[in-house]
């Protein structure tokens, strides 16, 4: 089988204000459907899209997140101060691209809420190109990540989970994972607090 040949290797990017047992779930979920041998957490200082400030520092947002994760050995936090504007999907995509060699197979996990708006992330075109996105599924979102301007210029390349199995993916290739979903969102919980 093509996976025990080359290794998967994920990435969850996120401002992870708080972080919280829905960022678990979809990481758990991709682990399992992906195979994923190491699954790396991204901390953002800051959405560059949004306009509202982390409520909690990225210092404190990093620890947060190492202990929600200290039972998964799979689950890594990614060190990003190396890289140029860490905040930019695309840099930290072309960082740790520059890290693997070409028998590893790269997968950039997202929710279907992101998927709506992905068209305005810098160089969006270009991290299609650069690994396979995974969107997984939350719930409410589905129809309109998949009316998305991003969904719909790549529509042709997406692919079912199941071909994961079968062979290595090509470039411009996404996934989208149909779960169950938890409805959880950091903003929810910041509220909430």
């Amino acid at each position: 089988m093509i996976t025990d040949i080359y290794k998967n290797i994920g990435i969850l990017g996120g401002t992870f204000d708080p972080p919280h047992k829905g960022h678990v779930y979809i990481s758990n979920l991709a682990i399992k459907n992906l195979r994923l041998e190491k699954l790396f957490w991204s901390v953002t200082r800051q959405n560059p899209l949004k306009k509202f400030i982390p409520s909690i520092s990225e210092k404190k947002r990093i620890f947060l997140c190492k202990k929600i994760i200290k039972e998964n050995s799979k689950i890594k936090i990614l060190n990003t101060k190396n890289i140029k504007k860490p905040d930019l999907t695309i840099n930290i995509i072309k960082s740790v691209k520059k890290t693997l060699s070409n028998k590893v197979q790269l997968f950039f996990i997202i929710g279907a809420d992101n998927l709506i708006d992905f068209h305005k992330w810098q160089n969006y075109k270009k991290i299609f190109e650069l690994c396979t996105i995974v969107i997984i599924n939350r719930p409410g979102y589905k129809k309109l990540a998949m009316k998305s301007l991003a969904a719909k210029k790549f529509a042709n390349f997406k692919i079912n989970i199941s071909i994961l199995k079968k062979r290595r993916l090509k470039k411009n290739e996404w996934i989208y994972v149909n779960n169950k979903g938890l409805n959880l969102s950091s903003s929810r919980l910041r509220i909430s607090l």
